[in-house]
């Protein structure tokens, strides 16, 4: 990895002739750029789209890094040629769009099997991990049991942060469902886990939310408010796409997939009006979206 990445960053030659920017501010975008490469959890295939995405989380970056640091002017200076770099730069995006998922895909983030069309990061895996390791007498130590970390990570992992039923959980593990209650139980009372509070039947878990990259627990009740008109569960429903982001943008035909097609054009405008959703880029009619940043959680 080190070595295809120290061949990518050669091709941002800094002496190539006919280039009128300074060649500092060129080095500082360079790397800024790769910076937003290797930090995205999707890039779009088209590369215009890609191309959009990258310029908006770049203005993020550089507002971020220089605020404080150089002149109004400065930055305006900077900011106004951005269209020319991210041109410039183009061709190079798609090899550094591939080794940046190379390297996500040798830590083992690849491999998810979301129910619903989002392939970004949402569960902070390392405050997870951090969790499991220090919950003595919560699971299971000996590794031929049906329930131990390992597979407990990777059931948590796979629901993306959205409510699951005991008997998703009891079906995952092959265990008894008094023997699943009394586990869901115990990892509610120990913080892992959330409850909707529903009862019966009614009865949802989700992974606790100090564990997922979105604010869900605030996010859930701000969808709740914002769609007053829809049953709960179809809210909840909604509450789960938006959590599934992880807050990367995703086009919008692509987030309307895990909504009910009836009230699907009426549900994106309230998440719209409602600042749930946002516009990151538009090309021609296609839009592409993503949960506001204030919905994430701090790094």
């Amino acid at each position: 990895m080190e070595g295809r990445y120290r061949n990518f960053l050669k091709t941002f030659d800094l002496r190539r002739p006919g280039l009128e920017e300074d060649k500092l501010d060129r080095a500082l975008v360079a790397g800024l750029m790769w910076d937003v490469v290797l930090e995205a959890a999707a890039l779009p295939a088209d590369p215009e789209a890609r191309r959009g995405v990258i310029k908006a989380r770049l203005q993020d970056t550089l507002v971020s890094h220089l605020a404080g640091w150089i002149t109004l002017d400065r930055f305006r200076t900077l900011m106004g040629k951005l269209d020319r770099w991210v041109a410039f730069y183009g061709p190079l995006l798609s090899p550094a769009a591939s080794l940046a998922a190379e390297g996500r895909g040798r830590a083992g983030e690849s491999d998810r099997s979301p129910p619903i069309p989002f392939t970004a990061r949402v569960v902070r895996e390392d405050l997870l991990d951090d969790w499991l390791q220090r919950a003595p007498g919560l699971i299971p130590r000996r590794p031929h049991r049906k329930l131990h970390g390992p597979k407990l990570r990777d059931f948590l992992s796979r629901t993306r942060g959205g409510w699951f039923r005991l008997k998703d959980f009891e079906q995952y593990f092959q265990m008894d469902r008094k023997t699943a209650w009394e586990y869901l139980q115990k990892m509610w009372r120990a913080g892992l886990l959330s409850h909707n509070q529903g009862r019966s039947a009614a009865v949802r878990y989700s992974l606790a939310p100090e564990f997922l990259w979105v604010r869900a627990d605030t996010l859930r009740q701000r969808v709740a408010a914002a769609l007053p008109g829809l049953p709960p569960d179809l809210a909840a429903q909604v509450g789960d796409c938006l959590i599934a982001s992880g807050g990367e943008a995703v086009w919008e035909e692509e987030c309307g997939k895990c909504l009910p097609p009836p009230l699907r054009e009426e549900i994106m405008a309230g998440l719209k009006a409602n600042s749930l959703l946002e516009v990151l880029y538009q090309t021609g009619p296609r839009r592409m979206l993503r949960l506001p940043p204030h919905w994430l959680q701090p790094s």
